[in-house]
């Protein structure tokens, strides 16, 4: 057997050589015969590695965990031995390794294909294998050969490119017009930002170190890089290094020549630190937070922002749809470049296909165009979806995906994985003539027994998965909670157009419906809080039992907790919840919370804390201080007890709305900004001017709420 495989190896590399090309190998059979038979294969390509348990000696080895660390090297072979279960995640990070002439082989048992009792996500795998750019050579079937692909009709060689800048060295025509646009935006006009798009494998990255490198040669210049993390901008820091003179660089992180250099800054301190900085890359923007890329748009004037479209990592599509929206808001002139040709194999590439097909990587959001807002609200049918119906019907899932990684930057493929095999997940959709156009992804938790839910509750056990239940137990204290059953919502997305609809309302009225089929206890969720959010849910009548007193690293917000009991017995706990909930935000507004949103602060405190601050002072005590205080005499330092008496009050009563005055009320004398603060925040002159800019604020809501009675 191993002469005539040996031989169509040398011709399978010859001829994905030729096409500068990839493509994938299935064996599909047992360890030993598969790991004989890579050894065999890896012959004709010198650099190979081997993912996942039993590596040969001639493979380099890596678990499924190490995959991300092999990001921006290159190999000839890449196995990845899936006989325990395989990584979404790992198969599209690894893939991207491989270059032209390359070739991905996946060891896959032959249950995926012929047996009902593989989970919805491999017998999906399992079908994909038989696609006619797959070699699927199997061990039960030894005089089967396999046979090379006939057509290359859809690959593309890239056209010679020799790039006649030495110093940049690009290997596109598109990389080289790439290092061009991101050079303007620090030569050209201010405030035009670039939104630079690629595939994985276009040499992005690649393209921002040469332009960086370019700028420091050119001019004394100071250039921030930031990413979600260091290991995500390695890439433009190596091709910035190569085309700078070989100077001692001591740390990692920056690059220097002579007074300019490039420095990495963290993500969670670019803001801060943006104005040491002449220009500020930003990579893989789709991992960063949103109000992260919006407070850089409104403290810096020449930034590049790029992502990568279809990632493994998570998808840059819904990031484009929604930063581009704010960016037109506030640098109108901003301009885009995306690179389309791939450098490290053809475009057309067959491996790229399958990736993308297997992964879902190029899925759409389902077209709406022929169907009306106003008609489908009307007809739309709310139901539950099985998995196993979803993994047999492509459009279905497609349209599910597709409206998945438009509403949510961080939808990677593994959760395509989990919404397939994960038995203790509910998906429900709305939807209207076989288009999905809202969907709601839930997971039943909860139910542990009495001594593993005092456990959760002590910090002594974290048993995988069950957030909600864990989280009621262990931060809260309620060991009941995590006994109970519950629905925790983990997304709920509605198609652009029909927003704002009632759709959204309805799929989780359709959950409640659900929930209570299953004597379900309670369902919650928890989320990025923001003031558009903690409306919606609100209106769902969750309510919030928890703000998390760090920022969540994905949203870039502090997460809130928010539960509705269904149950008598639920609702045992969850009054108790609820008011703890509200004298501990209004003892946190100064410590933990003093930087919150100011709206955001609002809606938390009027809808949750049930008792003004109270100091024991009179009412008429409170009116004559603030009377005199409206009227210039006696400092803030003075009143500040009266003042939170009478505010904290006023956010109480059902007639007291937002508006940006009361936002300032609210920062100064419940959250205790600094007055320095105050006057950066509020674009002030001086600690003067904001200091009678609160007089003012407080005389008028004074006159409004005539008095305290």
């Amino acid at each position: 057997m191993s002469v005539p495989l040996d031989t169509f190896f040398a011709q399978l590399q010859q001829q994905l050589s030729q096409h500068f090309c990839r493509q994938l190998v299935v064996l599909e059979g047992s360890l030993e015969w598969a790991a004989t038979t890579a050894v065999i294969v890896g012959k004709h390509f010198p650099q190979r590695l081997w993912s996942g348990d039993n590596a040969p000696v001639s493979f380099t080895s890596s678990s499924f965990k190490q995959s991300k660390q092999w990001l921006g090297q290159e190999f000839d072979m890449v196995v990845i031995n899936g006989l325990g279960g395989i990584n979404a995640d790992t198969l599209g990070a690894l893939s991207g390794t491989i270059r032209g002439g390359g070739i991905l082989v996946i060891i896959a048992p032959p249950t995926w294909r012929l047996s009902d009792a593989a989970t919805p996500f491999y017998q999906r795998l399992g079908r994909l294998f038989v696609n006619p750019e797959v070699v699927l050579i199997q061990q039960s079937q030894p005089q089967q050969q396999p046979s090379l692909m006939t057509s290359f009709q859809q690959v593309i060689l890239p056209p010679t490119f020799i790039d006649i800048n030495t110093q940049r060295s690009c290997l596109t025509d598109g990389q080289s017009e790439a290092v061009d646009a991101i050079i303007k935006v620090m030569t050209g006009h201010r405030k035009r930002p670039l939104v630079l798009s690629a595939d994985r494998g276009r040499g992005k990255s690649a393209a921002l170190g040469i332009a960086a490198a370019e700028l420091l040669q050119t001019r004394t210049i100071k250039v921030a890089v930031t990413a979600p993390s260091f290991a995500c901008a390695e890439t433009v820091f190596k091709h910035a290094k190569l085309r700078l003179p070989a100077t001692d660089h001591p740390h990692r992180h920056q690059l220097h020549l002579g007074a300019s250099r490039v420095e990495f800054i963290a993500a969670d301190r670019i803001v801060n630190e943006a104005h040491n900085f002449d220009f500020i890359i930003v990579d893989e923007a789709a991992a960063i937070p949103a109000s992260i890329l919006t407070a850089l748009l409104g403290c810096h004037n020449r930034l590049v922002f790029a992502t990568t479209i279809h990632g493994y990592e998570g998808t840059g599509r819904g990031f484009e749809i929604k930063f581009k929206q704010r960016l037109t808001e506030c640098m109108p002139q901003w301009r885009s470049y995306h690179l389309e040709q791939p450098i490290r194999w053809a475009k057309g590439d067959p491996l790229e296909a399958w990736v993308f097909k297997a992964l879902l990587l190029a899925a759409q959001a389902p077209n709406l165009i022929d169907i009306e807002t106003t008609t489908a609200t009307e007809s739309m049918s709310y139901s539950v979806l099985p998995a196993a119906e979803l993994a047999h019907n492509e459009v279905l899932l497609n349209q599910l995906f597709g409206l998945l990684i438009n509403a949510h930057y961080q939808t990677s493929p593994n959760d395509i994985q989990q919404l397939l095999d994960d038995p203790n997940l509910r998906l429900l959709i709305a939807s209207q003539s076989e288009v999905i156009i809202g969907c709601c992804v839930v997971s039943k938790e909860g139910g542990f027994d009495k001594q593993l839910a005092q456990l959760v509750m002590q910090g002594k056990r974290r048993p995988q998965g069950h957030l909600l239940a864990q989280s009621l137990a262990a931060h809260l204290g309620y060991a009941i909670a995590a006994e109970q059953h519950c629905y925790r919502i983990l997304r709920i997305a509605v198609a652009d157009g029909f927003q704002q609809q009632g759709i959204g309302t309805q799929l989780i009225n359709t959950v409640l419906q659900q929930a209570m089929d299953e004597n379900i206890d309670y369902i919650g969720t928890s989320f990025g809080a923001v003031s558009e959010l903690v409306d919606f849910w609100s209106h769902c009548l969750l309510r919030p039992l928890r703000l998390g007193i760090t920022k969540d690293v994905a949203s870039g917000h502090h997460s809130l907790l928010c539960v509705k009991p269904l149950s008598m017995a639920a609702q045992s706990w969850f009054d108790d919840a609820q008011s703890l909930f509200g004298a501990s935000f209004s003892c946190q507004r100064v410590e933990q919370f003093n930087q919150l949103d100011s709206q955001l602060f609002f809606k938390l405190y009027s809808d949750n804390v049930q008792q003004p601050l109270n100091y024991g002072l009179s009412h008429s005590q409170i009116n004559h201080q603030l009377e005199i205080f409206i009227d210039g005499g006696l400092g803030y330092d003075v009143v500040v007890a009266s003042l939170e008496s009478w505010l904290s009050q006023l956010l109480l009563r059902d007639d007291c709305h937002w508006d940006d005055d009361l936002g300032f009320a609210i920062a100064k004398i419940l959250q205790k900004q600094s007055w320095l603060v105050m006057v950066e925040r509020y674009h002030l002159s001086s600690r003067k001017l904001a200091q009678q800019h609160l007089r003012n604020v407080v005389a008028r809501y004074y006159s409004l709420s005539s008095s305290l009675h």
